[in-house]
């Protein structure tokens, strides 16, 4: 296993006593993490690969035994949204959410409905 965190934290310029403060640990055990002294429980990656804005399976050194389960980035639109859902203050990403969701349902009565004449999706209920 090829533990990552080093080398992750150092690409987003973050300190290690930030990390630290972020995973609810003491400097002293990131240092240990990044030396492969010790190595983090369950929820400490967890609270890495969050701190991080990664995955755990990234800091684990998965995706470079197995690239092909890397996951890719959505792309276009889909990314767009993504981006900017997580650019978003909290208060404004429930109101994407529920914009979407009203969307998704939107589509399904739609298309479960086709019989409906002369009233677009977009007619019906727009955000």
């Amino acid at each position: 296993m090829n533990l990552r965190i080093r080398e992750v934290r150092k690409n987003l310029h973050m300190s290690q006593t930030e990390l630290a403060d972020a995973t609810g640990t003491s400097l002293r055990t990131v240092g240990s993490w990044e030396r492969s002294e010790s190595l983090p429980n369950v929820e400490q990656l967890w609270k890495c690969a969050k701190a991080l804005n990664t995955d755990p399976n990234d800091l684990l050194g998965w995706y470079e035994e197995h690239p092909e389960d890397k996951p890719t980035a959505p792309t276009g639109a889909e990314g767009e949204l993504i981006t900017c859902y997580r650019q978003s203050t909290e208060k404004r990403r429930s109101k994407i959410l529920e914009t979407a969701r009203d969307q998704a349902e939107l589509s399904q009565n739609q298309a479960a409905a086709p019989e409906i004449e002369g009233l677009e999706t977009d007619q019906v209920r727009s955000a």
